[in-house]
């Protein structure tokens, strides 16, 4: 298992972190925000699923994530939670990270965005990084659960699937990391195979990237992808379903 540091980072002109270790943004420039929702939870229907679900039959609905950086992700899916999904059910947020963001810096990134104030205070009101380690988190009195492993990707996906850290596979997968050219490692196909292993027939993935190396992989590894638009500037991002 490997034993990551802290990541390092540099602020830009405009509060945007940068991670220096990967040379590119922790998220767009624009709207970080806006970014998050139309990749994440747009991209993966969150809004109408989640309105779906049969609040007679209380489960829980699993969302797994390559690459935690700052949290961004897990407070729009979050949002997007509390905003449809029924009180009977459960959010399980599963993310790795190699390089944790220090609380301090999550919380002066996740400060651009007022309307995540409640969900930046209580996430940095518990998050302790831990380099090589798991922790557990728990949210609106128990109806939503973080996790993240502090770990290489296709390692800690390994042991999210054989140490029990998600009652049953993905329903959704966020694939975040930092793009193929800059980050070669979080898109290996070790990493596939293990997404494919934590899939089942319907779960969605979707990703600001569309890169030929990745559409090839998760095709090989049983995804229908699609290429649709992506937010703002850039022009393209996959998603799609296991099959």
């Amino acid at each position: 298992m490997n034993q990551p540091a802290l990541a390092s980072i540099r602020w830009d002109a405009i509060g945007v972190p940068y991670a220096a270790s990967f040379d590119d943004h922790y998220f767009c420039v624009d709207n970080g925000y806006e970014e998050a929702i139309h990749v994440g939870c747009l991209g993966n229907a969150l809004p109408e699923r989640f309105r779906e679900l049969d609040p007679g039959k209380p489960g829980i609905f699993t969302i797994i994530e390559t690459g935690f950086g700052i949290g961004l992700d897990f407070c729009c899916a979050w949002e997007t939670w509390e905003a449809n999904a029924p009180v009977s059910w459960k959010l399980a947020f599963v993310s790795v990270e190699l390089f944790p963001v220090a609380v301090e810096d999550m919380g002066r990134a996740l400060g651009l965005w007022p309307r995540l104030a409640k969900y930046r205070g209580e996430l940095i009101g518990q998050y302790v990084p831990s380099p090589g380690g798991v922790q557990q988190m728990f949210f609106a009195e128990g109806r939503v659960q973080l996790t993240v492993v502090f770990d290489e990707v296709a390692s800690a996906l390994q042991r999210i699937r054989e140490d029990g850290f998600v009652a049953h596979v993905a329903d959704a997968w966020f694939l975040d990391g930092f793009a193929p050219s800059k980050n070669p490692q979080m898109w290996r196909e070790e990493v596939f195979v293990e997404v494919a292993a934590l899939s089942q027939l319907g779960t969605t993935f979707s990703t600001f990237t569309a890169a030929g190396q990745v559409r090839r992989l998760l095709s090989k590894h049983g995804f229908a992808v699609q290429k649709v638009p992506a937010h703002g500037k850039k022009k393209h991002m996959l998603t799609g379903c296991y099959q």
